[in-house]
């Protein structure tokens, strides 16, 4: 008896079909399983993340609401030490000071004639006192105002740019608000965010070599200058510096990249 079978070729797509996606399935997992376990061979050392930034900057800004008269920088642009920043209106300061130079006169001349009657037994001690207190009164007034003169002519306190600034001549300032921020120009340093684990190899001395993601083809060698003594709890990493020795002239605040311990490196130790 001859029995035969009756193949539907549905059937045998829908088998087919299965068959490739197992097939292609797998073909992926083992790709993308390639990926993410594999690491770059890196014969010098252990890769961590950091960014570039301003070994000195400064955000100015002023106690009170001060109109700027004078404005000698634009944003960007480099400056060197102790050239004039920014100039302020203080008409009214200079004024109020000379009203208050002409109270530490009367004063003192107030005082002068309290003493000479005091000497005389013409008056009595307690309004010779008075008398002296204004006096220390009326000289404090003109130490303040004469401080306060002097905020009004802002000098760079280093070499460096401008990085942001937030008002423009002739403009009043927002009192404890930033005016102008200003950053050490060639003076860098690389802040790094390093695990706890890695932290046991880093040490203060330790040279590293930076390979920035804006020029892959440069180097920077930098010498760790900070190691923390405390690791976050929550997050279990450490902020690390390192000061960069010889900042080419392309180096920027804000550039990333990755550094590189090599075993070729020799922390200075006591």
């Amino acid at each position: 008896m001859t029995t035969s079978h009756h193949t539907n070729p549905a059937s045998e797509r829908n088998r087919a079909f299965a068959g490739a996606r197992r097939t292609l399935w797998c073909a992926v997992a083992v790709v993308v399983g390639g990926l993410s376990v594999a690491t770059p061979a890196i014969s010098e050392g252990i890769p961590i993340r950091g960014v570039v930034k301003a070994v000195n900057y400064a955000a100015l800004s002023t106690d009170v609401a001060l109109r700027i008269a004078r404005l000698s920088v634009r944003e960007g642009q480099a400056f060197k030490k102790g050239d004039i920043i920014v100039e302020f209106d203080c008409r009214r300061q200079a004024a109020d000071l000379e009203a208050v130079q002409g109270a530490v006169r009367e004063a003192e001349m107030t005082v002068a004639s309290n003493e000479s009657l005091h000497r005389f037994k013409a008056l009595g001690r307690f309004e010779l006192d008075i008398a002296r207190a204004r006096l220390d009164k009326a000289r404090g007034e003109m130490k303040s105002l004469k401080a306060r003169l002097d905020d009004c002519v802002v000098w760079a306190p280093f070499d460096g740019r401008v990085a942001e600034l937030q008002a423009r001549e002739l403009e009043f300032t927002t009192a404890q608000k930033p005016y102008l921020i200003i950053i050490e120009d060639g003076n860098f340093e690389i802040e790094m965010i390093v695990s706890s684990t890695q932290l046991a190899q880093l040490v203060e001395g330790l040279n590293v070599e930076v390979r920035l993601d804006d020029a892959p083809t440069a180097r920077v060698h930098a010498t760790i200058v900070v190691v923390p003594a405390v690791i976050d709890p929550v997050s279990k990493t450490a902020r690390v510096m390192a000061h960069v020795k010889q900042a080419p002239p392309f180096l920027s605040v804000g550039m990333s990249g990755t550094i590189f311990i090599g075993s070729n490196t020799s922390p200075k130790r006591p």
